[in-house]
């Protein structure tokens, strides 16, 4: 809910609270259909959470502008798993993960810098991918195309 709604509220269940998997989900619909300015903007949102919980998300949050830091909402799980889910989701749709045919396609889809992923399974394969500062694919190995 927008902080200019009628009923807003920063520590309302449904009114006004953040939820990084709903957050997640967002990003992942909007690298899909191009918007990479608004997913940017989200996924900054949710970093900037994950700092100031230290990277121990809370089930769901405050995020109203103005707050030094997220505040948890009083009854919220923390950390929660799907909260903690959600990064995998935020990663794939930076880095526009598809595995297909024994492959894992990248196509960085939003741009919060330079990452250097390590870790990645394709099959029996260890991946790595390292992304440079504009969103491009620098290094890779294991089965990766990049797209």
């Amino acid at each position: 809910m927008s902080t200019t709604a009628t009923g807003y509220w920063p520590l309302s269940y449904h009114g006004g609270s953040v939820w990084a998997h709903d957050t997640a989900i967002a990003v992942s619909g909007l690298t899909r259909e191009g918007c990479r300015d608004e997913a940017d903007v989200l996924i900054a949102g949710l970093l900037a959470a994950a700092d100031g919980f230290d990277s121990r998300m809370p089930e769901l949050h405050s995020g109203e502008g103005g707050i030094p830091r997220p505040l948890p909402y009083p009854a919220s799980c923390r950390p929660q798993a799907w909260s903690a889910a959600a990064s995998v989701v935020v990663l794939s749709s930076i880095l526009g993960l598809d595995p297909r045919d024994g492959d894992l396609t990248v196509s960085p889809r939003a741009t919060v810098g330079a990452l250097d992923v390590t870790g990645l399974r394709c099959g029996p394969h260890d991946v790595s991918v390292r992304v440079d500062r504009g969103g491009d694919v620098v290094a890779a190995s294991g089965p990766v195309v990049v797209g």
